[in-house]
């Protein structure tokens, strides 16, 4: 059988194969950072009854983070407002965060 022959024979199979559902991932908030004056801040728009918590880990990228629960950014509860957190940090630090929200862990 020819290669191209063979291409559109497994194209075809493929098209009638039955339909599989989209799977779903959970999707952490949007997050906006900046630094200033040796504060991280870290803003975001919570939704209403939702629990918000920020990790963060000091390993370089490329290595295994370590992610641990912000202090002042754990359990945050969410009223449909902006909410802002500072994190005070040496401009050298390679800190990294993640914003999530109710169960969900970094790992």
């Amino acid at each position: 059988m020819k290669p191209v022959l063979v291409f559109f024979a497994l194209l075809l199979a493929g098209c009638s194969s039955p339909q599989r559902e989209p799977q779903t991932f959970t999707v952490s908030p949007m997050m906006a950072t900046a630094y200033t004056g040796g504060e991280m801040i870290i803003t975001w728009k919570a939704k209403v009854d939702e629990t918000y918590t920020i990790y963060f880990t000091d390993a370089p990228r490329g290595k295994l983070p370590d992610w641990k629960p912000l202090p002042q950014a754990n359990g945050l509860k969410g009223t449909g407002q902006q909410i802002t957190v500072r994190d005070k940090v040496d401009s050298e630090d390679q800190r990294r965060y993640r914003l999530l929200a109710d169960d969900q862990k970094p790992y």
